[in-house]
């Protein structure tokens, strides 16, 4: 399978022309972009590149304009040979948190994995809205490394989550958007 492209806000917003905080800001609320439409992955959004490239008005109208060459660029950097226009087209997708939980660790100490680069994680697929995206299928192919290189055999493959993420019904940490600032702290009714 082709490497889908695969677009986070900042990734939007390049290919736009628009601030990134427009996305959450501006597109969301007005029904352009929906959290429905993307895969949430660590809790952020990434849409899929098709449908995100459709969103573009003709060209010589006022609004969204597609910086053509800017996505060609997007999809040099990211090998992309195809652009899926729903996420049920995206394979499963693994960030920081669904990594944790692949392996029974925390956040935190996949962040320090990444950090000291010491060959105990594979490169991330994808970086996208300044975060580490890796393919499920990247993740198991480096998992008896992972495994082997893990101080005191910590990181152990979690087989249930495995299957949870391949048949899209993952539900732990990542797998929705934490709501942040004031409607944090808000009470829920």
């Amino acid at each position: 399978m082709a490497k889908p492209l695969l677009l986070g806000r900042k990734e939007i917003a390049r290919i736009y022309n628009i601030a990134p905080t427009a996305v959450s800001d501006r597109w969301v609320p007005q029904g352009i972009l929906s959290y429905e439409d993307a895969a949430i992955v660590s809790g952020k959004p990434f849409w899929p590149g098709g449908f995100v490239v459709d969103l573009a008005l003709p060209p010589g109208s006022r609004g969204r304009q597609l910086d053509v060459g800017a996505l060609e660029k997007l999809e040099h950097e990211q090998g992309a040979g195809v652009r899926p226009m729903k996420k049920g087209e995206l394979p499963p997708l693994v960030g920081a948190k669904e990594y944790g939980e692949l392996f029974g660790v925390t956040e935190v100490a996949v962040g320090q994995a990444v950090q000291r680069d010491t060959g105990m994680l594979p490169d991330a697929d994808y970086v996208l809205s300044d975060s580490r995206v890796w393919l499920l299928s990247t993740v198991l192919e480096a998992a008896e490394a992972t495994m082997a290189k893990s101080r005191r055999a910590t990181w152990v493959l979690n087989s249930d989550v495995v299957e949870a993420l391949r048949e899209d019904r993952y539900e732990g940490p990542g797998s929705f958007i934490s709501k942040r600032g004031k409607s944090a702290s808000q009470q829920q009714p």
